[in-house]
């Protein structure tokens, strides 16, 4: 009589693809993060770097599916052949390239369709509008009509303080263009005095409300004509925005200062190659 101790069979569970998909998993959730914030720190989500985050993110994706996608398919063979591979195996690894496949593709989808519209956009031509002034031209108008408002409000404008800005912007298309801000302010300003500092200074220094609208009704008319419309129809301030060549105006008075602000919309060319102010 064989005194032998029987045993059991062996399983066999792919216990290293478990391990392997799920310690996979989080670390790929992690690259993914990492991947998106290096995309987001390029200027102004470049067409640059919204390609890298999109291959790096399709490339994590992959990884992480695609491991445990692989060691789905080698344990089901390697079941055919031996019968002591369990199902463990592969069911483990199906689900986490399911859970990586719908948490990582969904927005790593997202991010290639981004990129997708942001070529696109990048490939239309410039509009019309963006095209239709040079720097000179742009800077000539605005100051004619700047000059106009400034009359309207009843003041001189060479007995204030002028300033003309341009800044960079972003065109239609994404490109850097240039847009300009006409300033004009009161010689009050233009010398440094104290603004009313209290509450009760501020309300004393107020127009009565009907010399202030008397006053800058004629800079909304100026504005309107210009093209732009009233936002604030009454009160000690003038505002108005357009949609042509003109983006917004701002007028206000009292009995001490003044100003007017009037802004263009984004033209391309210019000085302007970034954000920051220059004096014109």
């Amino acid at each position: 009589m064989d005194d032998t101790a029987w045993s059991p069979p062996r399983r066999r569970n792919g216990i290293w693809w478990i391990v392997a998909s799920g310690l996979l998993l989080p670390a790929g959730w992690i690259a993914w993060l990492l991947v998106a914030l290096a995309g987001y720190s390029g200027a102004g989500n470049s067409t640059h770097s919204l390609s890298t985050q999109t291959t790096g993110s399709i490339v994590v994706t992959v990884v992480c599916a695609g491991v445990p996608l692989t060691g789905v398919v080698l344990l089901l063979v390697q079941r055919r052949r031996d019968p002591s591979v369990t199902l463990v195996g592969p069911v483990a690894c199906a689900v986490f390239a399911v859970v990586a496949a719908v948490s990582l593709g969904y927005p790593t989808v997202e991010v290639a369709k981004h990129w997708t519209a942001d070529a696109e956009r990048r490939a239309q031509p410039l509009t019309a509008l963006e095209t239709s002034r040079t720097q000179a031209q742009a800077e000539r108008d605005l100051a004619e009509l700047g000059e106009r408002a400034v009359r309207a409000l009843g003041e001189d404008p060479g007995a204030g303080e002028v300033g003309l800005f341009s800044r960079g912007c972003p065109l239609s298309n994404l490109e850097r263009g240039t847009e300009y801000t006409w300033r004009w302010s009161s010689p009050g300003e233009r010398e440094g005095e104290d603004e009313p500092g209290t509450e009760a200074d501020r309300t004393a220094d107020l127009l009565p409300q009907d010399e202030a609208e008397r006053r800058l009704a004629a800079v909304r008319e100026v504005f309107r004509g210009a093209g732009l419309r009233d936002v604030d129809p009454l009160g000690w301030d003038a505002r108005a925005v357009g949609d042509d060549w003109l983006a917004e105006g701002n007028a206000g008075v009292s009995r001490t200062t003044g100003d007017v602000v009037i802004q263009t919309t984004c033209f391309a060319g210019g000085p302007g190659d970034g954000y920051d102010d220059d004096d014109g």
